[in-house]
């Protein structure tokens, strides 16, 4: 049984931070998603620029930043961009980001809930856990906090992770079973 909290949680990261913040690009999740070593709370599937002589850059920092993090770590900067030196010959993958919602040091230290499978891969907690559980937290793991007022924000940044093209394939079979869309279609209006 989730409590309130998980579900706001849940609900607030639907929007974190995409890779490649457009309309244009498609962002998909699903919730408790059978991963094979167990479900993750939150998946999500979103574009990358996988080629490797592409760049992200900040043209306020004016500075290359990290294809796995293409953010310059600023709270919010509208000077990120992609850049490719051969504009129409991009390759785009599909990463997959991992979220795991921590209420408490019991909920943390129990066995259930740490199935990170993703290329990234974050726990979600409340801002005044972090300091009972951060000795804890595995390395090349993110933690991103969540604030009463319902924002989150990045506390730890985590590794970027190769998974292979068959388990991508898996989690995202799985994950059709569970998508989640903002407006639910109503399918009691179309049965006759």
């Amino acid at each position: 049984m989730e409590t309130e909290l998980t579900k706001k949680m849940k609900i607030a990261v639907r929007s974190y931070k995409p890779i490649m913040s457009s309309n244009m690009r498609t962002i998909r999740w699903a919730e408790e998603v059978n991963v094979g070593t167990g479900y993750v709370d939150s998946i999500r599937f979103e574009h990358y620029v996988k080629n490797i002589d592409d760049v992200y850059e900040c043209r306020k920092k004016n500075t290359k930043i990290d294809i796995s993090k293409p953010l310059c770590g600023r709270k919010s900067c509208n000077g990120c961009v992609y850049k490719s030196s051969k504009l129409h010959e991009r390759e785009l993958g599909i990463m997959a980001t991992c979220f795991e919602m921590k209420i408490t040091k019991s909920d943390f230290k129990s066995k259930n809930g740490h199935n990170f499978v993703g290329n990234r891969n974050y726990y979600v907690m409340p801002k005044n856990l972090y300091p009972k559980v951060k000795d804890l937290i595995e390395e090349g793991v993110g933690v991103i906090l969540y604030y009463d007022n319902g924002t989150l924000r990045l506390k730890k940044e985590c590794e970027f992770r190769e998974i292979s093209q068959e388990n991508l394939s898996v989690y995202l079979f799985n994950a059709l079973k569970k998508w989640c869309d903002l407006t639910p279609f109503n399918y009691e209006k179309y049965v006759y």
